[in-house]
């Protein structure tokens, strides 16, 4: 996306995030389609951000919203947006890649366009954390900023999930409902049982009922599993070292049987195969931190 201002954001490199502070209105233009396609978490910080989107095409449309502090909103750049923070407030924005979110989210389209909360819990947790990129990113080197950046991914997915599950179209009791399945699909993803139809059976609904509720997260139950698997995984990795032998064993552990696979399964997902990802998350946590 490009950035159309008299007083460009300086932004802060942190591996596949950007992060930069923005103290005055500006006007940002969708990137060419050459460009890989990027996300913007916008965050009010300290006062209101007033947010623009206009739209072009066979009809033109325009939409206003105003953030109050504590909120935030993920633009998905495919429209014109101006930013316009009320003063003594700023913006702090994160640029983020939509592959990652796609792959590790499925869809996100529920997420775009809509008020996100970052007044507590996983969402507060980012806003401080990116907060804290963005002005202590001069006292770091890059190798620290580049092994920072990789955990602030992982948190920011997991407060974009909790968005998924708990916002959207669901009424109060199906968000509950969708919100249990997803803890007992956590305890029990070590369980070569699990299935659609066996949590189907514990919950007492029918499969497609399952699949209903899924549907307002933008991906399937089963992809679900697969990622959160995925996420088990590699974190058992970095703990224990990326050789051959102990991929086969992990994956094997969680249901992955063809290392082949699993290996293109998990570059899909988190971008590199499982042995590049875990050697370089470890030389650069050594380096850098």
């Amino acid at each position: 996306m490009k950035r159309h201002n008299d007083v460009e954001p300086a932004p802060w490199n942190y591996g596949a995030i950007e992060v930069a502070w923005l103290e005055q209105a500006a006007h940002f233009t969708p990137a060419p389609a050459s460009e890989p396609r990027t996300m913007m978490l916008v965050l009010a910080d300290g006062g209101a951000l007033a947010i623009s989107v206009e739209e072009t095409g066979s009809t033109y449309q325009k939409q206003h919203t105003e953030l109050e502090p504590g909120a935030g909103w993920l633009w998905d750049g495919g429209a014109s947006l101006t930013l316009a923070p009320r003063p003594p407030g700023r913006a702090l924005l994160a640029l983020l890649p939509a592959a990652t979110l796609t792959a590790r989210l499925g869809s996100i389209m529920d997420l775009t366009g809509r008020r996100l909360s970052a007044a507590q819990g996983g969402g507060a947790i980012c806003a401080h954390m990116l907060a804290a990129f963005a002005s202590q990113a001069p006292l770091l080197s890059d190798e620290q900023r580049q092994a920072l950046g990789d955990g602030a991914i992982d948190a920011i997915i997991v407060w974009l999930r909790s968005e998924q599950t708990l916002g959207g179209r669901l009424s109060t009791h199906r968000r509950k409902l969708l919100t249990a399945i997803c803890a007992y699909i956590e305890r029990c993803l070590d369980d070569d049982q699990l299935s659609p139809q066996s949590i189907a059976d514990r919950f007492g609904i029918s499969v497609r009922y399952l699949h209903t509720l899924f549907a307002s997260t933008g991906i399937t139950v089963a992809r679900w599993i697969t990622i959160r698997r995925l996420e088990a995984i590699r974190s058992e990795l970095l703990r224990h070292g990326g050789d051959r032998g102990s991929i086969r064993d992990i994956a094997t552990r969680w249901g992955f049987h063809d290392l082949p696979h699993f290996s293109r399964v998990f570059r899909q997902h988190f971008g590199e195969p499982p042995s590049v990802y875990v050697r370089r998350r470890i030389r650069t946590n050594r380096s850098g931190l």
